[in-house]
């Protein structure tokens, strides 16, 4: 497909970008760009036009300072899913009522955080019978999570995922609701990465506001969760015939929500990998090539099992920095690590392409710092660059004795 020169330019100032920070920080380094974050976010209100869109960040995504500052500033909320999350929203600035807490077994953590006016939105009876005193004293928001039955374990589809309340298990929550004398909202769901069909979410907002009637509520909020998926990451399954996700029949659907009870004013969303995953690149630097009858090997200083788990199933785009022309050849990019899984992509590139060279495997903003690993290289270097292309380096590489000052401390210390 030819490249537009929205996209040509897009590239070349990521190449720039890439360079300028191995140059000062080395490689591998993420690099990030809060700005895009911020547009991919203006998109969803665009397509939203003439309803109250809330917008949540899936801190967990994309857990950068620079992020979530930016975030804040532009007012949208956060959306945490563990105690640390949490931490972090508030210290970035976040006031109680601008945080959504998510996610499953969050009794055995959330108790000790006395918080007035936290958003909660309830997973389980379990959770309501221990979070639903502390809830009423702390004066908290609340929904409740709703299990559509068009949600299933993206593995085994012919299993249930373990989120979220089913029909039967509102209809025996729903007296300990009215006893504890809790107030819930709204009604929140969460289908699956990477949703390929609008009709999906059709089906989910049906069923969650229908099921609303089990706890005799009139939901103010309808939270549609994410997985809308993102440009420049494909899948096999993608290359099997299916059309690309109809964003604006998604927006149309948005559109509609209010009007489905008279109750509702607002409609949530918290998309993590549409938002963040064209906002950062890995950058990595060509160490070896191997020459090889079936492929080319470019042995890099970084990859999949350090910082790039989704390579496992995803296919991205991968740039050289340097101009290397000619013919190309299968190639294979690897890491450093000792494992034949440590892959990036197999991709045709330039024959030209030579030790020394910069690569940017690209849709790295999603996840991938998150689920970063040491492996005996320790945490790479993280850098953010703002609408001018100022630097900023966020976190250093780690040090050896950073790292292993986790494994050695002696016992008792």
């Amino acid at each position: 497909m030819p490249q537009t020169s929205f996209t040509v330019d897009l590239a070349d100032s990521w190449r720039s970008l890439a360079k300028r920070a191995a140059e000062r920080f080395g490689t591998p380094c993420f690099v990030c760009r809060h700005h895009l974050v911020e547009k991919q976010a203006s998109r969803l209100q665009e397509l939203a036009h003439g309803i109250t869109l809330r917008q949540w960040l899936a801190v967990k995504c994309h857990p950068v300072s620079d992020v979530l500052h930016a975030w804040k500033a532009a007012g949208y909320g956060a959306e945490v899913v563990s105690p640390f999350e949490l931490e972090a929203a508030l210290e970035t600035g976040y006031a109680p009522e601008r945080i959504l807490v998510n996610g499953v077994g969050k009794h055995a953590w959330l108790p000790r955080y006395n918080l007035r006016s936290l958003r909660v939105h309830f997973d389980s009876i379990a959770e309501i019978k221990a979070l639903g005193a502390h809830a009423v004293a702390n004066d908290w928001q609340l929904g409740f999570r709703y299990h559509p039955m068009v949600e299933s374990d993206p593995d085994e589809p012919e299993y249930e995922d373990q989120f979220g309340f089913t029909n039967s298990e509102l209809e025996a929550a729903a007296p300990l609701i009215r006893r504890l004398g809790l107030r819930l909202r709204g009604v929140h769901f969460h289908l699956r990465s990477n949703v390929t069909e609008v009709a999906d979410f059709r089906l989910a907002i049906e069923e969650s506001i229908r099921a609303c009637s089990h706890l005799e509520m009139d939901p103010e909020y309808v939270d549609c969760g994410g997985g809308l998926p993102a440009a420049g990451e494909s899948r096999s399954s993608w290359a099997q015939g299916l059309a690309p996700f109809d964003l604006d029949g998604y927006g149309q659907l948005l559109r509609t929500i209010p009007g489905l009870r008279p109750s509702i004013r607002e409609v949530w969303v918290e998309n993590g990998r549409f938002i963040s995953s064209s906002s950062a690149v890995l950058v990595v630097r060509v160490l070896d090539v191997k020459e090889r009858e079936r492929s080319r090997y470019l042995i890099c200083d970084g990859g999949r099992t350090n910082h790039a788990l989704v390579s496992d199933w995803q296919q991205h785009q991968v740039l050289t920095v340097e101009n290397r022309l000619g013919p190309t050849h299968l190639t294979t990019i690897c890491g450093p690590t000792c494992m034949a899984y440590d892959r990036l992509a197999r991709i045709e590139l330039p024959r030209t392409v030579r030790a020394g060279d910069l690569l940017i495997w690209m849709n790295a903003g999603a996840y991938h710092i998150p689920w970063e690993s040491r492996f005996s290289f320790g945490l790479a270097a993280v850098v953010t660059a703002d609408q001018a292309g100022v630097l900023r380096l966020a976190r250093s590489p780690e040090s050896f004795t950073q790292w292993w000052r986790m494994w050695s401390k002696e016992p008792g210390a």
